[in-house]
């Protein structure tokens, strides 16, 4: 995950928050060929010779350049080879990292939404992992503790079933996948800031790797890169996931106890 914004003085400020998810199984594979792209275009010896960052790859000067442009498109060719897929939502305004807040801001919310939703969809045994880029111990430890709070004291973070509740922080130097989230989250800000070009068709080809989440039933779609209110509103969970909820308190007070009773011994 990784994010994008325009600077306060904007009067058309737009924010974006980006995620993009990797099967671990073909994340090496992913690794190794976007080197492969990086020595053919950049002559870097080594991964880490060059990190992609979207304001330095798609400001209006560097698309000028079909260098930079081919190279991009390949990149997101190669995210589609290895079934990448991606997510981003988009606000009007400034938003408040989970660092300078005490609850998790409704960009993060509105993502893992989106992604919990596809993992339920397309990998329901399974849960994702969020990575973050980190910056020191001390702003890590707040946006875990933000992300945590979420994923075990409110009503959806309870119910997503799909995500392990504690984040991950690495250097986005040496991560490709930090790398492209900032390329999609850059791309996705500046297209709803205003901006088309040259930068329309390379957003269009990253839209193609999302996943919207479709209730044919209901009439109702959650789009993969979608532009959202300050504040995005949940649908209430239904009795059947309160219960659920419900059931998951009452098992962990059994299994860790309580002023009123002793835990009871985890069945193995």
């Amino acid at each position: 995950m990784d994010g994008s914004y325009h600077e306060e003085d904007n009067p058309r400020a737009k924010s974006t928050f980006a995620a993009v998810l990797i099967n671990e199984v073909k994340y090496r594979d992913f690794d190794m060929r976007l080197f492969d792209l990086k020595k053919h275009f950049w002559k870097v010896q080594n991964p880490y010779d060059l990190e992609l960052k979207g304001r330095k790859l798609m400001n209006d000067r560097a698309l000028i350049m079909p260098k930079n442009r081919d190279f991009i498109s390949q990149f997101i060719a190669l995210c589609k080879e290895v079934g990448a897929v991606v997510f981003a939502v988009v606000q009007d305004g400034i938003f408040p990292l989970a660092s300078e807040s005490d609850r998790l801001p409704n960009l993060y919310r509105a993502l893992m939404r989106r992604v919990n939703m596809f993992m339920e969809a397309k990998f329901p045994n399974d849960q994702a992992v969020f990575f973050f880029d980190g910056i020191d111990h001390q702003t890590n430890r707040k946006v875990a503790i933000c992300f945590n709070n979420f994923m075990f004291r409110h009503w959806w973070g309870q119910s997503y079933h799909n995500i392990i509740p504690t984040p991950f922080f690495c250097d986005s130097l040496v991560s490709p996948g930090i790398q492209m989230a900032d390329v999609l989250a850059y791309c996705v800000n500046q297209r709803y800031g205003g901006r088309r070009g040259y930068l329309e068709e390379l957003f269009q080809q990253f839209r193609e790797l999302t996943y919207n989440h479709e209730v044919p039933d209901e009439n109702f779609t959650l789009w993969g890169v979608q532009r959202i209110p300050a504040e995005e509103k949940l649908p209430l969970p239904s009795e059947a996931e309160i219960l659920t909820i419900q059931e998951i308190e009452v098992q962990k007070a059994a299994e860790t106890g309580g002023p009123e009773r002793p835990a009871t011994p985890r069945v193995k």
